[in-house]
């Protein structure tokens, strides 16, 4: 049966790993999902998606260490203002002002339209009477942003963010 389902993987692809509860872990070659299905640690979901057997505990402080970028913000927030939801002259808005201690982190950092971005200013939120539509998070893991530039729909399944 693993040799029918290695079959099916083709050469010079991609395949998403998923951990036993279906979190998406990682993104290998085919000739390490292959390696993974012989050895009998994965089981076979597709020709693009495997799943670990036993479940892989991620470090939380592996997640927190991950940086986030422009990019990575314009993406978790849908590239939309999180105070009044245009897709128009977007920026990145830092919650707590740097000039007050503000820090370049998940939950400090949100997608803001120019014009909320200039009403909202050097001010904490509570002073400028303003509210985010969504409460700034970290992803679940870098991954999630592989499936969300993935174009393929067998991956898309798995993105629960």
């Amino acid at each position: 049966m693993v040799q029918a389902n290695v079959k099916q993987i083709n050469a010079n692809s991609q395949v998403l790993v998923l951990n036993a509860s279906y979190e998406p872990l990682n993104i290998v070659s085919w000739k390490r999902a292959i390696i993974l299905l012989l050895k009998e640690k994965a089981a076979f979901i597709s020709a693009k998606v495997i799943r670990l057997v036993e479940y892989i505990k991620v470090p939380f402080s592996k997640i927190n260490a991950m940086k986030p970028s422009r990019n990575m913000i314009y993406k978790r927030d849908g590239h939309k203002c999180q105070y009044c939801g245009s897709t128009r002259k977007l920026t990145i808005d830092h919650v707590i002002p740097r000039s007050k201690g503000g820090q370049d982190s998940w939950s400090n950092m949100v997608v803001a339209c120019s014009s909320c971005n200039t009403r909202k200013g050097d001010t904490l939120l509570e002073q400028s009477g303003m509210k985010l539509i969504r409460k700034p998070t970290a992803p679940l893991n870098k991954f999630v942003f592989a499936l969300w530039d993935s174009s393929n729909p067998e991956w898309q399944k798995y993105n629960f963010v």
